[in-house]
Protein backbone atom coordinates (compact mmCIF):
# COMPACT_ATOMS: atom_id res chain seq x y z
CA UNK A 1 0.00 0.00 0.00
CA UNK A 2 1.22 3.44 -0.86
CA UNK A 3 0.55 6.45 1.31
CA UNK A 4 -1.35 9.00 -0.75
CA UNK A 5 -2.91 12.36 -0.04
CA UNK A 6 -6.26 10.55 0.27
CA UNK A 7 -5.21 8.24 3.11
CA UNK A 8 -2.63 10.49 4.80
CA UNK A 9 -4.14 12.07 7.92
CA UNK A 10 -4.11 15.88 7.79
CA UNK A 11 -0.98 17.56 9.17
CA UNK A 12 -2.92 19.26 11.98
CA UNK A 13 -4.38 15.88 13.05
CA UNK A 14 -0.92 14.24 13.02
CA UNK A 15 0.41 17.10 15.17
CA UNK A 16 -2.51 16.67 17.60
CA UNK A 17 -1.77 12.92 17.88
CA UNK A 18 1.89 13.66 18.71
CA UNK A 19 0.67 15.83 21.58
CA UNK A 20 -2.18 13.57 22.69
CA UNK A 21 -0.44 10.17 22.56
CA UNK A 22 2.02 10.72 25.45
CA UNK A 23 -0.84 12.02 27.59
CA UNK A 24 -3.03 8.99 26.74
CA UNK A 25 -0.17 6.56 27.42
CA UNK A 26 0.31 8.03 30.88
CA UNK A 27 -3.41 8.10 31.62
CA UNK A 28 -3.98 4.50 30.46
CA UNK A 29 -1.12 3.30 32.69
CA UNK A 30 -2.34 5.28 35.70
CA UNK A 31 -4.91 4.42 38.37
CA UNK A 32 -7.23 6.86 36.54
CA UNK A 33 -7.33 4.74 33.35
CA UNK A 34 -11.06 4.09 33.87
CA UNK A 35 -11.79 7.54 32.46
CA UNK A 36 -10.80 6.36 28.95
CA UNK A 37 -10.06 2.63 29.08
CA UNK A 38 -13.50 1.54 27.89
CA UNK A 39 -12.63 3.10 24.53
CA UNK A 40 -8.80 3.13 24.40
CA UNK A 41 -6.03 0.61 24.98
CA UNK A 42 -2.26 0.51 24.55
CA UNK A 43 -0.74 -1.80 21.98
CA UNK A 44 2.99 -2.55 22.22
CA UNK A 45 4.79 -4.16 19.29
CA UNK A 46 8.29 -4.59 17.93
CA UNK A 47 9.43 -2.70 14.86
CA UNK A 48 10.29 -5.12 12.07
CA UNK A 49 13.28 -3.15 10.83
CA UNK A 50 14.46 -1.41 13.99
CA UNK A 51 13.74 -4.14 16.54
CA UNK A 52 12.63 -1.36 18.90
CA UNK A 53 9.55 -1.65 21.07
CA UNK A 54 6.76 0.85 20.33
CA UNK A 55 3.56 1.60 22.23
CA UNK A 56 0.59 3.47 20.83
CA UNK A 57 -2.89 4.23 22.20
CA UNK A 58 -5.78 3.20 19.97
CA UNK A 59 -9.57 3.02 20.05
CA UNK A 60 -10.99 -0.49 20.07
CA UNK A 61 -14.05 -2.70 20.27
CA UNK A 62 -14.02 -6.03 22.10
CA UNK A 63 -15.83 -9.29 21.49
CA UNK A 64 -14.71 -11.81 24.11
CA UNK A 65 -10.99 -12.46 23.70
CA UNK A 66 -10.85 -10.59 20.36
CA UNK A 67 -10.15 -6.89 19.97
CA UNK A 68 -10.83 -4.84 16.85
CA UNK A 69 -8.92 -1.70 15.90
CA UNK A 70 -9.22 0.58 12.86
CA UNK A 71 -6.43 2.93 11.80
CA UNK A 72 -5.54 4.98 8.73
CA UNK A 73 -3.22 3.55 6.10
CA UNK A 74 -1.36 6.85 6.33
CA UNK A 75 0.05 5.96 9.73
CA UNK A 76 2.96 3.54 9.57
CA UNK A 77 2.90 1.72 12.92
CA UNK A 78 0.36 -0.91 11.79
CA UNK A 79 2.70 -2.14 9.06
CA UNK A 80 4.70 -3.90 11.78
CA UNK A 81 1.70 -6.18 12.31
CA UNK A 82 1.25 -7.32 8.69
CA UNK A 83 1.45 -11.08 8.36
CA UNK A 84 0.82 -11.41 12.10
CA UNK A 85 2.86 -10.32 15.11
CA UNK A 86 3.00 -10.98 18.82
CA UNK A 87 2.02 -7.89 20.81
CA UNK A 88 1.32 -6.75 24.35
CA UNK A 89 -2.06 -5.18 25.08
CA UNK A 90 -2.64 -2.95 28.09
CA UNK A 91 -6.41 -3.17 28.51
CA UNK A 92 -8.34 -1.67 31.44
CA UNK A 93 -5.30 -1.71 33.73
CA UNK A 94 -4.11 -5.24 32.82
CA UNK A 95 -1.42 -6.30 30.36
CA UNK A 96 -2.01 -9.29 28.08
CA UNK A 97 0.08 -11.24 25.62
CA UNK A 98 -1.69 -11.29 22.28
CA UNK A 99 -1.36 -11.88 18.55
CA UNK A 100 -2.34 -9.19 16.03
CA UNK A 101 -2.88 -9.25 12.30
CA UNK A 102 -4.12 -6.76 9.72
CA UNK A 103 -6.87 -6.86 7.12
CA UNK A 104 -7.56 -4.38 4.36
CA UNK A 105 -10.50 -5.92 2.55
CA UNK A 106 -13.48 -3.52 2.40
CA UNK A 107 -16.01 -5.93 3.94
CA UNK A 108 -13.89 -6.59 7.04
CA UNK A 109 -13.32 -2.87 7.48
CA UNK A 110 -17.04 -2.12 7.06
CA UNK A 111 -17.97 -4.79 9.61
CA UNK A 112 -15.41 -3.52 12.13
CA UNK A 113 -16.42 0.10 11.69
CA UNK A 114 -19.95 -0.93 12.66
CA UNK A 115 -18.58 -2.61 15.82
CA UNK A 116 -16.21 0.18 16.83
CA UNK A 117 -18.44 3.13 15.89
CA UNK A 118 -22.02 1.82 16.25
CA UNK A 119 -23.47 5.32 16.57
CA UNK A 120 -22.22 6.35 13.12
CA UNK A 121 -24.77 5.99 10.33
CA UNK A 122 -24.04 3.48 7.58
CA UNK A 123 -23.50 6.40 5.19
CA UNK A 124 -20.88 8.03 7.47
CA UNK A 125 -19.10 4.70 8.01
CA UNK A 126 -18.98 4.21 4.23
CA UNK A 127 -17.38 7.65 3.79
CA UNK A 128 -14.95 6.95 6.66
CA UNK A 129 -13.82 3.50 5.38
CA UNK A 130 -11.53 4.39 2.43
CA UNK A 131 -7.88 4.44 3.43
CA UNK A 132 -8.45 2.43 6.62
CA UNK A 133 -6.83 -0.78 7.88
CA UNK A 134 -8.36 -3.25 10.32
CA UNK A 135 -6.30 -4.82 13.08
CA UNK A 136 -7.60 -7.95 14.77
CA UNK A 137 -6.02 -8.86 18.10
CA UNK A 138 -6.52 -12.17 19.88
CA UNK A 139 -5.71 -12.06 23.59
CA UNK A 140 -3.69 -14.98 24.99
CA UNK A 141 -2.78 -14.60 28.61
CA UNK A 142 -2.51 -12.07 31.37
CA UNK A 143 0.92 -10.66 32.19
CA UNK A 144 1.11 -9.04 35.58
Amino acid sequence: MTTTAQNQPPALWRWFMKIQNPFMKGLLRSPFHGVVSRMYLLITFTGRKSGKSYTTPVQYAQDGETLFIITSEGYTWWKNLRGGADVQIHLRGTTYSAHADTASDPQTIADLLAKIYPSLSAERRERFAPGKVAIIVRLHSRRD
